[in-house]
């Protein structure tokens, strides 16, 4: 008996060592090897195959520091927690040229001094305990150390655009930085008032202000990519020969424009009362050009009655919060162009419709011509005399509006010909109206086979007073830019962030029908679920008790 007690005990005592022995080899083989499953749909969780190749190619050491405190509030711990794994995949990729450490300013002076001297600054959290709320100071910053320079991210405050951070900041250091130009002389808005938001996104770029005034200075040859937003004046034949010529070199070049723009007449108005404000085709002088490349800008203004909830003044110090068709969420994007691909939707404002020419949607005379947007089927066209008010809603009449979808954005790309073509160089000059008689462009230089123009008919949606519509706004500029600059690879990075997954339209009925389903629909189906098993359970008892009487009665029963 001892002895079968002795051996139990042998056993027990061995499988214990076997099976700690079983987890400290786990560990072992778990810290020299990383693996994550990420279910999620943009793969939020996963370091994107762009990033890996961004830190595989280093061409020196990167060092990397991490400031992370240790007693964090609970609404930042998983950010932490996702920081930590995932510049640990980054210095895995990178195959040992990038090293990184995490630190805990909290503990030592020292460390908060270097927190400090790298650009890393703690940030002021509300902490919610029972009976009271306090505000710490944390640190979740990054520090990045390269070649004697010093780029940081102060906090990290969102897991979905975290990594396009680290990685665009590591190209940064590189110093793989293309020019974008920005148009001015026009009435466009500028990079300091109107456009900050899109400076501010765009800095993983170097970006300058190109005047165009009367065309008297030429677009600077550093200049990689020249964006066009918003014009509202007469552009001279000298300034579109510049965009002509910039376009001939082989270079991109990306206008948000509006065919159509609302101004307000002059006039006596009764104090409190709105001004109204009217549409009229938006004079440029471009139209012509667009044309020749392969694109129409219409005159008009897409309606459509899936649009956004907004504030708009009524007058005086009021404001009317009401859906207007002017303001339509655009689904309808292309998911074959890197450009919308990731993209599941934008607010677009007071739209004009961009077609493609025959010629170039046919990708006839070297361009072809891709629609990346359109609005929906629901949407009208609306031309001619339009009175702004946001106290009435314009609305679509048969047979007086056509019908949708219209295209709202186009990339052309191929060969482009020269819209001066046969034309002498027009002199620098003020703009004049063209002539009835002047010839049309013939011939001429083309441009290389690579070159891109991508053309969206709206130029307020990606401005700083309407972003707060949608930040898919401002993606949709970005990834213009990179596509533009023949950079592809951040745009899967950066559309992580697109998180926005609107419901689809649905009409009144299916509305109503939807809702009294879920209010009766769901607990029937609950009681009759209830009233199926009470009967199965019934005719199982049936069964039995009939099987249990059937039975003869075994032997000896009864005696």
């Amino acid at each position: 008996m001892a002895s079968r007690k002795i051996k139990l005990g042998s056993n027990a005592v061995l499988y214990a060592l076997l099976v700690i022995g079983i987890l400290v080899l786990v560990n072992l083989v778990s810290s020299r090897l990383f693996a994550r499953i990420d279910l999620t749909e943009d793969q939020i969780y996963t370091l994107s195959s762009a990033s890996k190749r961004l830190v595989a190619s280093l061409p020196d050491r990167l060092t990397v520091k991490a400031f992370i405190s240790s007693d964090l509030p609970p609404q930042v711990k998983g950010i932490a927690r996702y920081l930590r794994d995932m510049l640990e995949e980054y210095a895995r990729a990178s195959k040992g040229k990038m090293v990184w450490e995490a630190l805990d300013p909290a503990k030592d002076e020292k460390i908060k001094e270097e927190a400090r001297r790298l650009k890393v600054h703690p940030a002021r959290l509300s902490v919610m305990q029972k009976t009271k709320v306090s505000v710490s100071e944390s640190y979740l910053g990054i520090a990045f150390q390269y070649g004697g320079k010093i780029e940081s991210i102060p906090f990290a405050a969102d897991i979905n655009t975290l990594e396009y951070q680290v990685s665009s900041t590591i190209r940064r250091l590189l110093g793989q930085r293309k020019k974008v130009g920005f148009t001015s002389g026009h009435g466009e808005p500028t990079l300091f008032r109107g456009l900050s938001a899109a400076q501010e996104a765009l800095k993983d770029y170097e970006t300058t202000t190109v005047d165009l005034t009367e065309g008297k200075t030429p677009i600077p040859d550093d200049v990689d990519i020249l964006v066009m937003i918003g014009p509202q004046k007469q552009l001279p034949q000298r300034a579109l020969y510049e965009i002509d010529h910039f376009l001939m070199k082989g270079k991109s070049v990306a206008m948000f424009i509006d065919g159509m723009i609302l101004e307000t007449p002059r006039g006596q108005f009764q104090p409190g009362q709105a001004p109204p404000r009217i549409a009229r085709a938006n004079v440029i002088g471009i139209r012509e050009m667009l044309k020749h490349y392969g694109v129409t800008l219409g005159k008009d203004l897409v309606m459509d009655k899936r649009n956004q909830r907004v504030v708009l003044p009524a007058g005086g110090n009021q404001r009317v919060v009401t859906n207007y068709p002017a303001f339509p969420v655009v689904f309808d994007l292309n998911k074959d162009s890197p450009v919308t691909r990731k993209l599941t939707g934008y607010v677009s404002v007071f739209p004009s419709s961009v077609v493609p020419t025959k010629e170039a949607a046919a990708g006839k005379n070297g361009v072809k011509a891709t629609i990346l947007a359109r609005s929906s089927k629901a949407s009208w066209q609306q031309t001619g005399f339009f009175l702004f008010d946001p106290m009435r809603q314009p609305e679509y009449k048969a047979g007086e509006h056509k019908v949708g979808p219209f295209p709202l954005a186009v990339l052309l790309q191929g060969t482009f010909s020269s819209y001066f073509g046969g034309k002498p160089v027009p002199p620098p000059g003020p703009a004049t109206p063209p002539k009835e008689n002047e010839p049309k462009p013939t011939g001429g230089k083309k441009s290389p086979p690579t070159t891109r123009l991508v053309v969206v008919g709206d130029a307020d949606m990606i401005q700083d007073q309407f972003l707060g519509l949608n930040n898919a706004n401002l993606l949709l500029l970005l990834n213009t830019v990179d596509y533009l600059a023949e950079d592809e690879t951040m745009i899967g990075i950066r559309s992580k962030t697109q998180t926005r997954r609107p419901l689809k339209n649905l009409e009144e009925g299916k509305v109503t029908l939807a809702k009294w389903l879920n209010i009766i629909g769901l607990p029937v189906v609950f009681v009759l679920l209830g009233l199926v098993r009470w009967q199965i359970r019934r005719v199982s008892r049936r069964s039995a008790v009939a099987k249990l009487l059937a039975e003869p009665p075994t032997k000896g029963e009864g005696q």
